[in-house]
C-alpha cells in the first residue's frame, strides 16, 4: 500500500472510532492512560474536552510528551486492527479554532443539551502526532506500517 494509500485508511479509521487511549506521565515519572473521546483532523491532530484538574490534564501541564492508542474493542486476534500515535499534547486557546473543533465534535458525538455547561467549562486539547504505526492483524499477524511526520503533512 502506498503512503497516500494507508494515510487515507487512517483518516478513515479515525472518523469511524471514538476514543483515544491517552498516555501521560505524573509527577513521579509514572505512566497514566485515560480514555477520552476525541476527533481528528486531516493532519491526524486529534483534539479532546477535559476539565485541567483532572489527571491526564495536570500530567499534560508539566510533561508535553503523550502517546495513545484507537482501536475498536474485538475478540479474535486476526481481527486486531489500531493505530498507536506518539506527540506533542497542549491545549487550544485560539477561540476560533476552538469553535471549529467543537462543531465537528458535536456532530461526532451527539452529546445532550445537559452536557453544554461542562463542554464550555472544558478545555480543548490537541495531540499533535510526530509517529503512527498501523496495526493490522487482518493482513497477516503483526502486520504494521508506520510514519514519521513533520510539519508539512
Amino acid at each position: 500500500m502506498s503512503d497516500p494509500d494507508i494515510r487515507q485508511v487512517l483518516r478513515e479509521f479515525l472518523e469511524t472510532q471514538s476514543t483515544l487511549a491517552l498516555a501521560t506521565v505524573n509527577a513521579e515519572g509514572h505512566p497514566e492512560t485515560a480514555p477520552v473521546f476525541y476527533v481528528s483532523d486531516d493532519q491526524f491532530n486529534l483534539y479532546w474536552l477535559s476539565g485541567t484538574s483532572v489527571a491526564h490534564s495536570v500530567n499534560l501541564s508539566a510533561h508535553k510528551q503523550v502517546s495513545g492508542n484507537v482501536y475498536p474493542a474485538v475478540w479474535q486476534w486476526g481481527d486486531i486492527v489500531g493505530l498507536q500515535v506518539k506527540g506533542e499534547a497542549q491545549t487550544i486557546s485560539d477561540e476560533r479554532v476552538r469553535e471549529q473543533i467543537l462543531l465537528i465534535y458535536l456532530r461526532k458525538f451527539q452529546l445532550p443539551p445537559s452536557f453544554d455547561n461542562m463542554i464550555a467549562s472544558s478545555t480543548l486539547y490537541v495531540l499533535r502526532p510526530t509517529w503512527l504505526r498501523w496495526v493490522n492483524n487482518s493482513v497477516t499477524f503483526g502486520h504494521k506500517v508506520e510514519i514519521e511526520l513533520d510539519k508539512n503533512i
